[in-house]
This record gives structure tokens, sequence and C-alpha cells, in this order.
């Protein structure tokens, strides 16, 4: 009351009509005031939960059910109680096959509420039978609330509950000896052939579409030597059967199609043509790890099967060949980091068109060697030695990640290449490139 004794002195020479109208609007600004504070004070002082998708294991079999676990906890200093739902709902994404929504069903023996103290948490389960259409590797989208998706690899083979257990443990590990016994046990000593960190071909594309991957590097590139031209390069890989179990060696399981691109583009002469492109269709069979252990590598890849080169054109300007090709790869040091590569492909030539000489320039081997990690530099150097004199190529690409060089938010990489020899294009597979340099960027390396 001394608040509004003292609003009326401030007046003295107002009616008391007036004086009445400021006490009731002195009135309505106080309470307004004191909700406001009171809201301010509860929006500070209450205690707020998190909630997170813990991170299921990597590999799962398809006869369990699929299982999410949330982690409810308490981060501030008072006392908590949270309503957990019966249900939650996700959407699974797998190979070409859309979005499926699920419900996932909360764990018997769970209440509706939950009673933290503050620091304390509660893990609750949810979980319903995967769908049947899921093959291979799976995304797990969570609906309604936040968390950051999941990867999951389902596993169909007649092995299946073993492989998932000892994915279990290994994820339950409380040392790193523990952790590489468990990894051993479902990959071999090599490492984890589900997910292999850098394909032994080159750059490994597992996600929604499981069945397309990169294949060759992908870039375009710019250079200049007497004259200005391009060299740009598309490639892809289809796994054309999904098997049951990721891991399995089986022929059809591991049987390849790929198509690869290469273009030189001429940008110095009228209208920009493209001097020549290679269109090589492949198809394959492909393991990243055969299985096969040695204390001299880390790890073996193999490769087998048929390759097509063609430049489509026509007249004297046409050059095709037929190559059936072998290629073994040794991986040398932590797969992880900084490890070198030896990948020789070797061929021989079934059909030749306008081009019965090219193993003079050409011979009948690639030898690749690269050395770098998947998440930093690398040199990636392919060597060709032809029949004849001193004939061959060298052809090198250095890659370096744009996001270590610009941020985060990039992707792909800094292309450098050099290349000096016979053979860089189909149509000019006998004439001499005596060296020409690019810089450009690369998508897969």
């Amino acid at each position: 009351m001394r608040f509004y004794a003292s609003l009326a002195r401030l007046a003295p020479r107002t009616s008391p009509q007036n004086r009445h109208a400021i006490l009731r609007i002195s009135r309505a600004s106080l309470l307004s005031t004191l909700v406001a504070l009171a809201a301010f004070a509860t929006c500070f002082g209450e205690a707020h939960a998190t909630v997170a998708m813990l991170q299921p294991a990597r590999v799962a079999a398809a006869n369990e059910p699929l299982q999410i676990t949330l982690l409810y906890s308490a981060d501030d200093a008072q006392a908590l109680t949270v309503t957990v739902p019966p249900t939650i709902r996700v959407t699974v994404n797998g190979a070409e096959q859309s979005p499926q929504p699920l419900e996932l069903q909360r764990e018997p023996g769970v209440p509706d509420t939950l009673h933290l103290q503050p620091g304390q948490f509660r893990k609750v389960r949810y979980s319903t039978p995967w769908p049947q259409s899921a093959r291979g590797e799976v995304r797990i989208d969570p609906v309604g609330f936040d968390a950051s998706p999941a990867l999951v690899a389902i596993n169909r083979g007649p092995q299946q509950d073993a492989v998932a257990q000892a994915e279990q443990a290994e994820s339950q590990a409380s040392t790193p000896a523990q952790a590489a016994a468990m990894a051993a046990a479902v990959d071999g000593p090599a490492g984890d052939a589900m997910s292999p960190p850098g394909d032994s071909l080159s750059t490994t594309g597992r996600g929604v579409l499981s069945h397309v991957s990169y294949y060759e590097p992908m870039y375009f590139a710019v250079g200049h030597n007497g004259d200005t031209n391009a060299r740009l390069q598309l490639s892809f890989k289809y796994r054309i059967l999904m098997p049951d179990d990721l891991r399995s060696k089986a022929f059809l399981d591991n049987l390849y199609f790929a198509y690869t691109q290469t273009s030189i583009w001429d940008l110095s002469a009228d209208s920009r043509p493209f001097r020549d492109t290679t269109y090589s269709p492949q198809l394959f069979y492909y393991v990243p790890d055969t299985g096969w252990h040695s204390p001299f590598f880390t790890r073996m890849g193999f490769a087998a099967g048929i390759a097509h080169e063609s430049n489509g054109k026509a007249g004297t300007d046409s050059h095709s060949i037929n190559m059936p090709f072998i290629r073994p790869t040794w991986e040398f040091g932590d797969l992880t980091g900084n490890h070198l590569t030896v990948s020789p492909k070797i061929y021989y030539y079934l059909g030749t068109s306008n081009n019965p000489d090219i193993a003079d320039y050409r011979g009948y081997v690639d030898l690749l060697v690269k050395y770098g990690s998947p998440d930093g530099w690398q040199l990636a150097t392919t060597l060709r030695k032809g029949t004849k004199h001193w004939y061959g190529s060298v052809d090198s690409q250095f890659t370096y990640p744009l996001a270590r060089l610009l941020g985060s938010k990039w992707g792909g990489y800094i292309w450098v290449g050099y290349f000096n020899g016979y053979g860089e294009d189909l149509l000019d597979y006998n004439n001499r490139q005596h060296w020409m340099a690019r810089i450009g960027y690369s998508i897969a390396r």
C-alpha cells in the first residue's frame, strides 16, 4: 500500500477520479510484472531432461529385433520427472527400397514416468522386428525426436547369430586388446571386412544406395602445355546381388558391373571439342579382403573379369580392345592411417580394332602404387611398360581433402595430375605425350 500512497503523493493536484484511474493502471502493471518475473524464474529454475539415442551395434542378426536405446538424463541441479512414450517411430532406408516407417514398442517393466535425481540417467529400450525387405546396410532415421541417424548392416546368413554376438561383445570390450580380438572374430585379423577403411581398388561408397559405389577416381582437371585441355573421368560400380551375409566370398554375391568414361577436352581449338573419349564397361568378381593372411601385408583383395574399351569413333579413328584381367591388391600398414597399396592389373588382348600393335605401347600390366591415408593426402601412380623400346607411361595423381583446407562443409579433394608417355587416350595410343600437368577437383579417388 505504501507504493500506491507514493503514487497518490506524486499527483497531489490530480482529481479524485484521475487518482483512482492511475492506481488501477499501476495495479495492473504490477500484476503483469509479477507474472513475468514468475515465468522468468520458472524457465530458469525448471529442470530439463536430455534425451539421446545410443548407437546400435553395427551388425545385427535379421532374426533378432531392431532395438533402439534412448538415454534419459537429468542434467540440471533439480530432481526431474520424465514422461516416457510407449512407442517411438523411425524410418528404415536400405538399398533401393523406399523409406519404410516402423513403430517400436517400449520394453516391459518400464513405468510411464521416470523420477530422476540430479545427475541420474536411465536407459529405455524399444524394439520391433526387422522388415523382411531390409538387406545389407540400412540407415535408421529417428522421427519426432532429435537424434542422429544410425547405420546398421543386417546379416541374414547362417552364422548371423554368432556374428551379431561377436559384434556386441566387441562394442562392450573394456580394453583395446579385447576389442581387437573381438574384431578378429567378426572380420578376421585383417580388420573390418564389412566396411573396409578404404576400398582396395577405389573409394567405397556403401550407404543408402548400397549397391552403387565409386570405382575408379572421378575428377575434372585443366592443364596447359602448348595448348590448353581438360581431362575428366566418371566411374562407378554396381553390386548386382546383395548377399544375406556381407562377408560372403561366393561368386554371385560379389559380382559387379562397372562403367568408366574418360575424356580429353581440347579447350584451345575452335568450338572446344572433346578430342577423344574412352568408354569402358566391365564385368568382374571382386572382394576387398580375401581372408588370406601373412606377416608381410595387412590385407589382400582380388578382382577378375573382362573389360571393354572403345573410343566410340568410326573409320580410321575407331579404336577398341577387349581385355580379360586379374587384379590382386596388397595393402601394407595401418589401413586407417598412412599405408601403402600395390595393385597390378594383368590383362590380355582378345580383340583389337585398328590398333593391333597396342601392346607395343601399353604392355600387359598396369601397376598401381598408392600411399596415403583415407582422411589425408594420397599419391597414386599407375605405371605401364610397352613390349618394345621404352614405350610406356607414367600417370600420377595427388589428392588432398578440401575439408582440411577450407573447413568441414567442403567435400571432395583438390586434384593434381601428371602424365608422361603413350596412351592417355585410345586415339593417340601410339603418339608420345611428353608431359602434361593439370589441377582440378575430385569427387572420389
